[in-house]
């Protein structure tokens, strides 16, 4: 970097190693995250099950986003680069970030509307989604050589 430059989560700073095991570390998270939500799911908790499931979605977007080498950390960075870098330059489909930025939104009202009432059809919908746009951040993850942890 070059001097009266700074970093921002648009500046890819990371080793290669710290992508790859950074990257590993979050579709862990995805993965356990997305597990538990169809535990939930199963057992009719409908309100924690699209909370987990959300984070499943992040988790993954996140890993993308460690993986090229940016260190957005928290929600609205990772949304920022996600649109900026990907979604912005048709690397995926440009609603991605929308579906983030909602599911942050619902994520909120699970845990925090008193009050807010969810449908399990609504629900189960809204997981559908983001399964979708997981398997596609999943599936440009692997192209970059991070896959799911192996079963164990």
């Amino acid at each position: 970097m070059e001097p009266g430059e700074h970093n921002s989560p648009l500046t890819a700073t990371l080793t290669e190693e710290e992508r790859l095991l950074l990257a590993r570390e979050e579709v862990a998270a995805s993965q356990q995250a997305w597990d538990a939500a169809e535990v939930l799911v199963s057992q009719r908790l409908y309100r924690d099950a699209l909370s987990r499931a959300y984070f499943g979605l992040f988790h993954a977007a996140r890993a993308l986003l460690l993986r090229e080498g940016y260190s957005a950390r928290g929600p609205n960075e990772v949304l920022e680069v996600l649109g900026l870098r990907f979604a912005g330059a048709n690397q995926m489909p440009p609603e991605a970030p929308a579906v983030l930025a909602r599911g942050q939104r619902y994520r909120e009202l699970c845990d925090f509307g008193v009050g807010w009432v969810v449908t399990p059809e609504r629900v189960l919908a809204e997981i559908e989604v983001y399964e979708e746009h997981r398997s596609g951040l999943l599936n440009m993850l692997a192209a970059r050589g991070v896959g799911l942890p192996a079963a164990g």
